[in-house]
Parts: C-alpha cells; structure tokens; sequence
C-alpha cells in the first residue's frame, strides 16, 4: 500500500472544529505524556491493556479524531496540564501540596473526558434510549466548551495524595490506583435519574457529577483555582464503587493472563538493573510479586 492511498484512508471530518475533507491525525485520547510516564516508572518498557493482557504494546490507543490544528491546539493545553497538575501528583518523590488550575487545564481535562467517551459511543453497552440522548448532549456540550476555551462543566479530582489507605480503600489497591490508566465511561442511574463521567489517570481520578450529587461531593475537590490536595478527605460513593469495579476487573484480567506472559514479567522485574516506580508501588500496596 503506498503512502499517498494511506493518508486518503484518514481523510474525514475533524471531530472537533468539523472541517469536511481534512486529514485527521492519529489522536491519543488519553495524553501521551501519561503513557511516557507509565512507561519511564516501570520495570519494562511496554504497556498492558486490559482488552489483551497477553500483548505487549508500545503506545496508548489512538484514533484518527482530529485534523491538525486541532490537534496541536488541544496538546498546548496538554502540556500545561502535565506540568501543572500531572506531574506534581503523580510523583513517587515528593508530591505538591496544591496545585493551581487554570482555564486551560480545565479545557485540557474536559477534551479527555469528551474524546474519552466519543470512543465509547459504538461499544457494546446497557445504555437506554434517554441515557443515549443525555450523553449525546454531554458531549455536544463538551465539544463547544472546549472550542471556546471556557468550561463551565462541573469537573472533581480525586488525587491519591500521601501514603495509602486511600478514602478507605484496600491498601492492596495501592498499585492500581498508582498506576492505572483509562477507564472512561459514563454511568446512569434510576431514581432519581442522574448520570457521572469518569476517567482514572496515575494517582488521580477525574470525575463530572450530573445534578442530584451534591451531597456526595467533597467541594474540596472541584478542578478550579487552588486546589489543597491534603483537604481532599472523601470521594462519593459512585467513584468508590467504580474503583472497587476497576480493581476486581483488573483482577480478572490477571487470571487471563497467559504462563509465557507472566513469566516475562517476573523475569523482566526481576531483572531491572534500579527500584523503579513500579516497584515502589508494589511496596506501597504490600505485594512480593507483580
């Protein structure tokens, strides 16, 4: 296949600014600086995705989303959000007290949630006819928050900050909440009817209550201004019951996990030459072994 029919291949509508006929770049919906780090703290230089725990792969997914300045436009905001938040929580050093945020970063943080959930948008799911229509509206919502540069979405952080337990969670969790990626989805609820977003980044969780919330949510938490991370003392119960999904999913995920596999872990582990961030991790959540 030659060069000039793969670009053809790519050639569509912008997600974002809807420019027709444009070529769109493959687009990580969650940044690739988080699988660089991922990749940096760990024993190995490869990444597991819990779709096939068997391959190794050398990236995060991408999706052809987005042309070019789009794209370029989102990772500016990206950057800001690596230096100004990332980076100071997701740290095995010495982690910020606080942190700043400012309206690029909250952009940065709504175009996660919003590409995060488009790639949803076609999988298997239990949505209903009216859950359908509400996410439709969070993500058209979204898109022209983002376009403008000012979000008034609601967004949480949930920031794993200190030394484990964690909002009373199993201090063998400590390693997945480290160091998990992804996890995006977008939940419904009957009686009264109200929904969350969600996605997990390392050592931190970013959240969208619809209404009806209000009760459950730590203010402490809200993604705006100077944010105190040691005040961050709850997380509503809907996040602690996704977590607790995640982790016994991940477990699952585990046990599918072929001999070869995790034989190459362990040698691998065993192997690395310095005490990485995954190891550290292992030893915050009382573990021996990956």
């Amino acid at each position: 296949m030659n060069k000039s029919h793969q670009i053809k291949e790519h050639i569509g509508i912008c997600a974002l600014c809807n420019q027709e006929n444009i070529v769109l770049k493959e687009s990580h919906s969650i940044p690739k600086f988080v699988y660089q780090w991922v990749k940096g703290t760990s024993a190995t230089p490869y990444l597991r995705s819990s779709d096939n725990v068997n391959v190794r792969e050398q990236d995060g997914p991408k999706e052809y989303l987005l042309c070019g300045a789009c794209e370029g436009n989102l990772s500016v905001m990206e950057t800001e959000l690596a230096e100004g938040v990332f980076k100071k929580i997701a740290n095995y050093r010495s982690q910020s007290q606080e942190i700043v945020v400012t309206e690029a970063m909250r952009v940065g943080v709504l175009s996660i949630f919003w590409r995060t959930l488009l790639t949803l948008l076609n999988r298997h799911n239990s949505r209903t006819e009216e859950d359908n229509v509400v996410m439709g509206n969070f993500l058209a919502s979204a898109k022209q928050q983002i376009k403008q540069g000012v979000v008034t979405t609601p967004i949480y952080i949930a920031p794993f900050h200190g030394e484990p337990p964690f909002y009373g969670l199993p201090v063998s969790m400590t390693y997945l909440l480290d160091r998990q990626v992804g996890g995006p989805d977008i939940r419904f609820f009957d009686d009264p009817y109200r929904y969350y977003a969600v996605f997990k980044l390392p050592f931190m969780f970013f959240y969208v209550p619809s209404e009806g919330w209000a009760e459950e949510i730590d203010p402490n938490g809200k993604f705006s201004g100077t944010v105190k991370l040691s005040q961050i003392q709850r997380i509503p119960t809907f996040l602690q019951y996704y977590i607790l999904w995640l982790a016994e999913n991940f477990e699952i995920s585990k046990q599918s996990m072929g001999h070869e596999s995790l034989e190459r872990i362990m040698r691998d582990t065993s192997t690395s030459a310095h005490l990485t961030g995954a190891h550290k991790s292992m030893a915050r959540s009382q573990i021996d072994k990956p």
